[in-house]
């Protein structure tokens, strides 16, 4: 046990390199868990990290780097028999939390066994980031924790070492320590346990290492035995250490002082002795004598002298033969002597010196001659060979290990064994001590392990004391490893849960709508009423009133002279109707909307009827027309393209030439034609040459003379000029979107439009109308009508204009806008042409103005006036 301690001192006499982490993680969930980091060698005992009747607990512990470290342990089972004890195994490289999955998991409960009593111990190899030993609840098992079978609490602890040790140049210190695991952990394996330790990165070899797996496993050996290269030498010295525990070096130690002489005269003997310390290198034993000896006090004795009685055996590991008197005389034994003097008898020869085999006996004598002369003649000591009758035994002894045999798995954990032949013992010998075979673990290729769920935790408490609730259970995915399949499911599992139903207060519905007025003049109520929905289970009621009144119509009643009398026009039916409200009807069956009809009073206070207005009226054709553009531009809106808006435009083109039949028509042409010029906007719509064609005849066919009558009703409530200006001014969205730099012209009967796309940085002046350009109409065709726009209104302001600044130009000259609708800010009334002009951007400056000249129209009038308004907003 010596080793042991020394091992144990080492590793543990340095602390300051070491770090000893242990910290709250709530890894896994479990309630309690214990994590140790830094730590390279440690112990623990079951009760202190799995307490008897605890909750889930766990402890782990890291590998601070899997490519330089490798984490063996040694563990010690309980000694009662544990069915109801459920503490697994397991090593893994990381844990996701948002997933509840272990990465690269890997049981070792095959490997352990703890509730295995066939063999006291158990050893493991670990080679990923972390490993953890856990209680789990035992499958179908509702209440936790679960008591152990055995009754004393010391057969319920097993206790655990754990050892860190480098891949690369490990600490001596660490390799004793593992040496002697691996040499108990082959011992003790058989093909139902192989030994968990599947490789070391230290050189195990020499006596220490069996030593110490023979104090574990309660072999016994001689103490003076020592092993060297697989031999064991007799007469040898264990090796000495000083009160440190630091050892000598090697070789023999300095002989000792010579001893007495055996006789004081006739020859006697000396002897001293010296003690082994072997070489660092060179195992555990020395060669040759322990003690040696020489003659001493030679002189002859009187004839009465007696001497001391002496053994003069001495103590030798070599077997030369004695019969050379030289060599006798310097292995210390007597000299012969000469002369024929009287000498006593022989003595009897001694017993063999082995009790089997071949042996020694020795004789001895002594020389009684008085006289000082006289010398006693021959040797005083003889030896002779005997053979004992009895066959010596021949112990066991064990031939060289076989190699280590083949995994038996090609992937994943199998085993490897290796065996070997004991000589046999003869003549009663001893049998061979230690196993005949050894096996241990092994991994060739890692197998793909496919994902598996644990078992689901117990249903969390409902999420609400009352009414409905949730609960939730989890469960962990083990892996996957090595390219397996991920787990299939879900890791989280929620159900509803109710529990009581929750108090609920009455809540008010929304108010209704108002009931009629109990009088149509001269003040009437009106009541509305609201419902409480509840109380349900205890709750409050509702608070406030249930019903609601108002005043309504307290106007004064009107005189029978203030009341439009009811009044047939064709088959329409005017009601009586009070002055100041409007009577509807319904339009003609080719339309839709209402027709309305005000009642009003004269200067003298009596009632008539004005003529109806079909402003809300809107023919069937039109009103397609305008339900299919809206539902074009909610597609546009969403980024979606929607087929036919061409086919749009050139149906309003035809369906506007045949002219309108109701005011609410041409509100219904403005509309949609607003809505085109939305769509227009979207980057991922570009307008053809023909929709901008179309959208131009458009404006000129809903300005046609025809239409004077109806133009004056819609400007009740609807469009001016200024609102028909802005719809044409919006033609820079086709200037924008035009390809390259060219320009557009487009010639109806009632308009002339030109667009212009020109870079900032090359402009050129703008002459409109262009003269002689093809399909130009009569009207626009005057030589002295010129429009000039210069190109200095068109400069970005910048000091060095930039390439992509581009501007448009928009033109229009109309025909007849000024007699059919009126302007915003200005009552003077037009008989001429009227041109608009639109740049965008809105250039910087104006500094050039433009230059439109005109030719007067000949018809009597007299003032030649050029008129100019700014229809701005601000």
């Amino acid at each position: 046990m010596r080793s042991i301690g020394s091992a144990l001192n080492l590793l543990l006499v340095s602390p300051l390199y070491f770090v000893w982490t242990v910290v709250a993680l709530d890894l896994a969930q479990t309630p309690c868990t214990t994590l140790v980091q830094g730590k390279f060698f440690g112990y623990f005992s079951s009760f202190a990290v799995f307490p008897l009747n605890s909750s889930l607990c766990s402890w782990i512990i890291q590998n601070p780097d899997p490519r330089r470290y490798t984490l063996y342990m040694k563990i010690l089972k309980p000694s009662g028999v544990c069915d109801h004890q459920h503490i697994r195994t397991y090593q893994f490289d990381s844990f996701l939390e948002s997933t509840r999955t272990y990465l690269g998991m890997e049981s070792f409960d095959d490997v352990l066994k703890l509730c295995d009593g066939s063999t006291r111990f158990a050893f493991l190899q670990s080679n990923k980031q972390f490993l953890q030993m856990k209680q789990t609840a035992p499958p179908g098992v509702d209440t936790w924790p679960m008591r152990w079978k055995p009754t004393k609490a010391q057969e319920r602890d097993f206790s655990v070492e754990y050892l860190v040790v480098g891949n690369r140049n490990p600490s001596k210190a660490a390799c004793q320590m593992l040496c002697k695991w691996l040499d108990a952990c082959l011992a003790i394996s058989s093909s139902s346990h192989p030994c968990g330790i599947m490789q070391t990165p230290c050189s195990c070899s020499g006596g220490e290492v069996l030593d110490q797996a023979s104090e574990i496993l309660g072999f016994t050996r001689k103490k003076e035995d020592c092993y060297k290269d697989g031999i064991y030498l007799e007469n040898c010295v264990s090796s000495p250490k000083d009160s440190n525990g630091a050892e000598f070096l090697g070789g023999w130690n300095s002989w000792s002082a010579w001893g007495d002489c055996t006789k004081d005269c006739g020859g006697g003997l000396q002897t001293r002795m010296r003690s082994c310390k072997p070489l660092p290198n060179e195992g555990l034993a020395c060669e040759g004598v322990l003690e040696e000896g020489r003659l001493c006090n030679r002189k002859a004795c009187n004839t009465n002298g007696r001497y001391n009685s002496r053994s003069q055996s001495l103590r030798s590991t070599d077997n030369r033969k004695r019969e050379d008197p030289d060599e006798l005389q310097h292995y210390g034994y007597p000299a012969p002597q000469i002369g024929d003097p009287a000498a006593e008898e022989w003595s009897p020869w001694s017993v063999c010196s082995t009790t089997c085999g071949e042996g020694w006996q020795t004789r001895t004598r002594f020389c009684v001659s008085s006289s000082y002369s006289t010398q006693c003649s021959g040797p005083l000591r003889e030896q002779r060979q005997c053979n004992n009758s009895a066959v010596c035994p021949v112990h066991g002894t064990w031939d060289e290990w076989s190699p280590w045999s083949l995994c038996s798995s090609t992937c994943g954990r199998g085993y490897r064994d290796r065996t070997r032949t004991c000589k046999p013992p003869q003549f009663g010998g001893n049998p061979c001590e230690g196993p005949e075979k050894q096996t241990k673990f092994c991994n060739i290729a890692l197998c793909p392990v496919d994902g598996n769920w644990n078992e689901w935790s117990s249903w969390s408490s409902c999420s609400a004391s009352c009414s409905n609730g949730t609960q939730q259970r989890t469960r962990e995915c083990n892996g996957p490893s090595y390219g397996g399949a991920e787990c299939q499911g879900h890791w989280v599992e929620t159900r509803d849960c109710f529990l009581r139903q929750c108090p609920v207060d009455g809540k008010w519905q929304a108010w209704g709508v108002w009931g009629s007025c109990t009088a149509t003049c001269g003040g009437g109520t009106q009541r509305r009423d609201r419902v409480c929905y509840g109380p349900f289970f205890g709750g409050e009621t509702c608070q406030g009133p249930k019903e609601e009144y108002k005043q309504c119509n307290d106007r004064k009643c009107p005189e029978p002279h203030e009341i439009c009398d009811e009044e047939s026009l064709g088959p329409v039916v005017w009601k009586e109707t009070p002055a100041g409200d409007a009577a509807a009807v319904r339009c003609p069956r080719n339309a839709t909307g209402l027709i309305l009809r005000r009642c009003i009073l004269d200067e003298e206070g009596i009632a008539y009827w004005e003529p109806p207005t079909y402003i809300k009226c809107v023919s069937i054709d039109y009103r397609n027309i305008q339900m299919m553009t809206r539902e074009h531009l909610a597609k546009a809106q969403r980024g979606l393209m929607g087929d036919g808006l061409s086919d749009v435009l050139q149906n309003l083109v035809e369906i506007s030439q045949d002219g309108t039949s109701y005011s609410g028509d041409l509100l219904s042409t403005m509309d949609v034609l607003r809505n085109m010029t939305e769509i227009f906007r979207r980057a991922y719509h570009s307008p053809t040459s023909g929709d901008v064609q179309n959208f131009v005849q458009i404006i000129s066919n809903i300005l046609s003379e025809e239409n004077r009558e109806k133009w004056e009703e819609a400007q009740l409530i609807g469009p001016n000029a200024k609102e028909l200006f802005r719809l044409v001014e919006d033609s820079d969205v086709i200037g924008f979107r035009m390809k390259d730099f060219r320009d557009s012209y487009q010639v109806t009967d009632n308009l002339v439009l030109g667009i212009h796309k020109l870079p900032a940085n090359a402009a050129t002046d703008i002459t409109f109308p262009m003269k002689g350009w093809r399909g130009m109409v009569d009207w626009a065709k005057n030589s002295e009508d010129k429009v000039t726009v210069s190109k200095s209104i068109l400069s970005s302001g910048l000091s060095v204009s930039d390439d992509s600044s581009v501007f448009v130009v928009g033109t229009v000259l109309y025909r007849n806008v000024g007699n059919i609708l009126s302007l915003q800010r200005n009552s003077t009334v037009l008989n001429s042409k009227v041109i608009s002009v639109t740049v965008k951007p809105f250039p910087r400056s104006l500094l050039t103005p433009l230059e439109i000249e005109f030719s007067h129209l000949y018809n009597g009038t007299t003032n030649q006036t050029c008129i100019l308004w700014d229809e701005n907003d601000g």
